[in-house]
């Protein structure tokens, strides 16, 4: 996966009556297929990726993808999320409350108000069996675990082929334990569809499993982009994460 971001933005919001502004500026570039963003709260790491998926758009700069633009302030470009082909994992999963698991997984493959054709519909239960939810069609959400919610929400964002996967904490709901199966099944996941995926964490476990290109967030800016793989090739594991996690520690001891 070719990534290259360069992106500058102001976010003003009204809390309680006062108003508070977030800047950003965000730049690095990936070949990689795994790209991890680490660091405090508040740093500018989702606001990130949603510029990368189209539902924020920054004040100036370049998001690029595999040899397409996806935004460029200079040149007048800015694709609509829907023209990104990239696929979204929320945080929380963003699953439709009244809707069962095969409604939410096919979604957006429906064209309203024409029903899904028994092509979509083989479709989608196939991609619900790969991930092993395929009993669960009828479930509601509600009824589900926090790791089949997840599953779900992968399938989903599957289905539309996207060229990126973007995962915001897709682990902070889970407790410690199903942290480490879901970590191995996005690993075979993302193994099995060869699909490029980027990452937030704040969880070092996480950045050890799935970084290939770290990128370290401050407050509002980037620290430092991190090869990670490359630092094991040329100094070995032992020595390349012990400078990776001294890196990941040193911003948060600065935050602080």
């Amino acid at each position: 996966m070719q990534l290259s971001v360069d992106i500058e933005l102001t976010l003003k919001t009204r809390q309680r009556r006062k108003a508070r502004e977030f800047s950003l500026h965000a730049r690095f570039d990936s070949a990689e297929d795994r790209v991890v963003f680490f660091g405090p709260s508040g740093s500018g790491k989702s606001v990130t990726l949603q510029a990368i998926a189209g539902l924020i758009q920054p004040t100036r700069g370049h998001i690029r993808l595999g040899g397409r633009t996806l935004f460029d302030s200079a040149a007048g470009i800015s694709l609509p999320a829907r023209a990104r082909r990239i696929g979204y994992v929320f945080q929380d999963y963003a699953l439709f409350p009244h809707l069962t698991v095969f409604e939410n997984a096919g979604y957006a493959l429906r064209q309203w108000p024409r029903p899904l054709g028994h092509e979509t519909r083989e479709r989608i239960l196939h991609m619900l069996d790969v991930f092993g939810v395929a009993a669960l069609a009828n479930n509601l959400p509600s009824e589900l675990s926090g790791g089949q919610r997840q599953r779900v929400a992968l399938a989903r964002a599957l289905l539309h082929e996207p060229e990126v996967i973007l995962l915001d904490e897709p682990f902070s709901a889970m407790d410690f334990l199903l942290r480490d199966k879901m970590r191995e099944e996005l690993a075979a996941i993302q193994a099995r569809f060869n699909v490029p995926i980027v990452l937030i964490t704040h969880d070092l476990k996480d950045v050890r499993a799935f970084a290939d290109t770290l990128v370290v967030y401050q407050y509002g800016t980037i620290a430092k982009v991190l090869p990670c793989r490359e630092m094991c090739r040329h100094e070995g594991e032992t020595q390349a994460w012990a400078s990776i996690f001294e890196a990941c520690s040193g911003v948060f001891n600065k935050a602080t």
